[in-house]
């Protein structure tokens, strides 16, 4: 019975941290979302309306608005796009769960600062939303898994402190690195890759193990 019980739990860990082929549903989302992205970077974000994005992708608006609430929710797929592409990187790695999270923020950050001028404004009018703390947690849904099972595994190899459950310690982290992105859209001149430097190093300084 316990080795059923611990076979179980590997298939579903396995299930979980292996990417899944996306269905019909998700295929269309990510569709709509590579038009848009073109849209945007032919013309202004600002310009490009959900007409054109739902003419490029070849879908009606009524499909546009069972996938999305607006363009900025775009903003979703955006994560989703880089925390896929990080899971299959992290398949297999024998870093440490410090390096594993050190690399997704930079990955993140490069990405952001690759599409700047569409994320900047995206990100102004997705703050500008009623509702945010809900809307937040879904546009951040696939980061805040990735995080939680990075985190779950350094507290499984003693690195970090297992005094929290890992989606605690995700949403603490994503949750600080969301402020850092929004303090960006304010500061668009400072340099963040400094003061991201200095906000990792505060967060795992409160995650490491001192035992």
């Amino acid at each position: 019975m316990t080795r059923l019980l611990k076979t179980s739990r590997n298939r579903q860990q396995n299930e979980a941290e292996t990417p899944r082929r996306p269905g019909k549903k998700e295929r269309t989302r990510q569709e709509i979302y590579r038009a848009a992205m073109k849209l945007f970077a032919e013309s202004d974000y600002e310009k490009v309306t959900i007409e054109d994005i739902c003419a490029e992708a070849g879908i009606a608006k009524a499909t546009f608005f069972l996938h999305f609430a607006g363009k900025s929710a775009l903003i979703g797929v955006f994560n989703e796009e880089i925390t896929r592409s990080l899971t299959e990187r992290l398949a297999g790695y024998e870093g440490s769960a410090e390096e594993e999270l050190l690399l997704l923020v930079s990955v993140l950050r490069e990405a952001w600062e690759t599409n700047a001028p569409v994320m900047h404004k995206m990100l102004r009018e997705f703050l500008d939303q009623p509702a945010l703390v809900s809307k937040a947690a879904a546009v951040n849904e696939s980061v805040l898994a990735l995080v939680a099972r990075i985190v779950a595994r350094g507290q499984k190899r003693g690195e970090f402190s297992s005094d929290y459950p890992p989606e605690v310690a995700a949403l603490a982290l994503v949750a600080a690195w969301s402020a850092f992105t929004a303090w960006w859209l304010q500061n668009p001149d400072m340099d963040r890759a400094d003061i991201n430097r200095a906000l990792l190093a505060l967060q795992f300084n409160g995650l490491k193990n001192k035992g």
